[in-house]
């Protein structure tokens, strides 16, 4: 029950790193400021294992288009630490791949290793996100198999930010 567990949550994790990679080291693409809706699914294979997907929506108010400065890179546990990530620009947008490791309880370790094309429409109002995270997990009493985490995402804007309540 423990593995399930943890593969549950690494899972959410790379679903929570999703949108700070969209916008770690993006160019001056701006988008459209006010209320955003963003869409995950992430689907997780491990060998024999059935793990269900997950599918999360959030709204997010973005006032500061400049995607450098959008807040929505989460605060990570100090276990886990990230090179920067890297961009390549192309005609359909942007690639970004990053490496991150965990130290687990009991001298476990997990590597990801995250891949992730980005593509932000031509007049800001949309983004769309695809991935994938491979996990190994390392120092385990019984071996774990690799981990493939596939990743969905869109986001659109849907309207103004609701003012703020005094």
């Amino acid at each position: 029950m423990k593995c399930r567990h943890k593969k549950s949550a690494l899972a959410l994790l790379a679903l929570t790193l999703l949108p700070a990679l969209a916008w770690a080291n993006a160019p001056a693409t701006r988008l459209q400021p006010g209320l955003w809706q963003f869409r995950y699914r992430s689907t997780t294979e491990m060998e024999g294992h059935a793990i269900p997907a997950v599918n999360e929506s959030t709204k997010q108010c973005i006032k500061d288009t400049n995607p450098a400065k959008l807040p929505l890179l989460p605060k990570l546990p100090s276990n886990i630490k990230c090179t920067a990530p890297t961009l390549q620009t192309s005609d359909k947008g942007y690639h970004v791949t990053m490496a991150c490791t965990a130290s687990e309880p009991n001298g476990m370790v997990t590597q990801m290793d995250e891949a992730f094309m980005i593509a932000p429409s031509d007049d800001g109002s949309q983004i769309t996100i695809d991935g994938t995270v491979n996990q190994h997990i390392t120092g385990s009493p019984i071996p774990i198999p690799p981990v493939l985490v596939k990743i969905s995402a869109t986001g659109h804007r849907i309207g103004m930010c609701l003012a703020a309540k005094h």
